[in-house]
């Protein structure tokens, strides 16, 4: 497992704290030759100069909040090694790489040259004040769940529909968040628990269930359970706790690895059962 920081390089790339997508370019470049197309097509279709350039600048300029974000990162993989043994039972060959994207996400698990690897995006992780140590761990146990699961199971079981797209995507936030407790050693913790949000979901988990399976029984978009940028009934992320929960179901009848190489056919089926539960 390799850690790659390259904070510095972020300050010293950019003259005056102007952003270029020249000298980006450049410094992802000298990351892996394939980041930078990996980055510019995935944000093809977000307006850079209104929703990007804005969230970059605050990277830029701001510099305790990054700094902030760069000790903990610092903070956080340095004692990874105390952790990891509870779920793999070897290290896994990765990359964990701290790097300034283009709002690509805070955390993004992918590959890069043929490795497995773990983007930091540090201009997201400031957007969303999520540079303390905790929320930090959070997000890289979280992401490490999803290596586990590429690495265990089958992360990426082929979707035929809309409605087995969004099934796939709850049972892979679901993986994630269940390897992301065992990581931390608490099978309650969301990072994302402010102002109740908890509660809130176990108060309303009959009908997030419910609700779920309506929109995937009629093919609706389930895009709002998902980000910070949506919200299901003014909550985000309502979809990382229901995938956790729907997990939590499967493993009465099976293994972690069992569970994380279900085939799509049988994560709706068993879905129906656990969504009609109350």
């Amino acid at each position: 497992m390799k850690i790659i920081n390259t904070f510095k390089e972020i300050s010293s790339c950019f003259q005056k704290g102007i952003f270029s997508i020249e000298a980006w370019r450049k410094y992802v470049g000298n990351i892996s030759p394939e980041l930078c197309e990996k980055c510019e097509s995935d944000a093809s279709e977000y307006d850079f100069h209104n929703a990007v350039l804005p969230i970059i600048n605050c990277v830029l300029n701001y510099n305790e909040k990054s700094a902030r974000a760069e000790q903990s990162f610092i903070s956080v993989t340095a004692r990874l090694k105390n952790s990891i043994g509870r779920l793999f039972e070897s290290e896994p060959v990765l990359d964990i790489i701290l790097y300034l994207g283009l709002c690509n996400g805070a955390g993004w698990a992918t590959s890069l040259d043929g490795r497995d690897v773990i983007l930091i995006g540090i201009e997201k992780v400031v957007e969303l004040n999520w540079q303390d140590e905790e929320s930090m761990q959070a997000l890289i146990f979280h992401e490490i769940g999803h290596i586990w699961h590429k690495i265990c199971g089958n992360l990426y079981p082929e979707a035929r529909s809309g409605s087995e797209s969004s099934m796939v995507q709850l049972y892979q936030e679901g993986i994630a968040m269940t390897c992301e407790h065992i990581l931390c050693g608490d099978d309650s913790y969301y990072h994302q628990n402010i102002n109740g949000w908890l509660d809130w979901c176990n108060e309303n988990k009959s009908e997030i269930k419910k609700e779920y399976l309506r929109r995937i029984n009629n093919n609706e978009s389930t895009r709002d359970f998902f980000g910070d940028w949506c919200s299901y009934k003014g909550h985000s992320d309502v979809g990382y706790f229901l995938g956790c929960e729907f997990i939590k179901f499967l493993l009465n009848k099976f293994s972690l690895t069992e569970t994380a190489n279900l085939s799509v056919k049988d994560l709706m089926e068993y879905y129906k059962i656990f969504a009609l539960q109350g």
